[in-house]
């Protein structure tokens, strides 16, 4: 928790330099997720989620800059529910995001990538309703790659799609199989995100 407050300070200073440099602009967005995790055996994009936070971008040109934000993202995976027995079941992983992207604008649209550091705030299954702790747990953060685009709607608003993956295992892989698979190794998250936003 301490790094996420330190996290949540140095946000909030960078933020709060928007008015001291006309450079900066700021903005905020919210919208939902879903998600899979690579290796755990259940497959697919149907465990869903929100997201939300803010941002600051810091242009170096008219097409070229650095946004880096701060969100709140549910991920995980989830079983579609068993038409004999109705069993359900799904991995809730909540994080704390740090993005740190480059951007490039074109007209409209702003093309995404970079890398973003997770710091998770809390982890369980949820089997039939009910609330089980996960064995082996998920580390404590996910390092990984995000790309995607944004299209600005008028002068302030926007909606931005994003795909993100994990680099690094979230967990030691369960059924560990074969040394020389990359996603035997262990649990990688996936996601995509659709948000809609406001620039200040």
């Amino acid at each position: 928790m301490k790094l996420t407050k330190a996290l949540i300070l140095f946000f909030t200073l960078l933020a709060c330099s928007v008015n001291a440099q006309q450079a900066f602009n700021a903005g905020i967005a919210i919208g939902m997720t879903t998600s899979q995790i690579s290796g755990d055996g259940l497959g697919g994009w149907d465990k869903f989620g929100i997201t939300g936070g803010a941002y600051v971008n810091a242009p170096f040109n008219k097409k070229n800059g650095l946004k880096i934000g701060l969100y709140y993202s549910e991920k995980g995976s989830r079983t579609k529910r068993d038409t004999l027995n109705f069993n359900t079941f799904s991995y809730r992983l909540n994080y704390i995001e740090v993005p740190v992207q480059w951007s490039y604008q074109n007209g409209p649209f702003t093309f995404l990538s970079g890398l973003y550091y997770g710091r998770l705030i809390k982890q369980d299954i949820l089997a039939n309703k009910l609330p089980y702790p996960v064995n082996p747990a998920f580390r404590n953060y996910d390092i990984g790659l995000c790309v995607g685009a944004l299209l600005q709607v008028g002068d302030h608003f926007f909606v931005e799609g994003k795909f993100s993956t994990s680099l690094i295992p979230t967990r030691p892989s369960p059924n560990f199989a074969n040394p020389n698979s990359y996603y035997e190794k262990g649990n990688y998250n996936q996601v995509l995100y659709f948000l809609i936003g406001r620039n200040f």
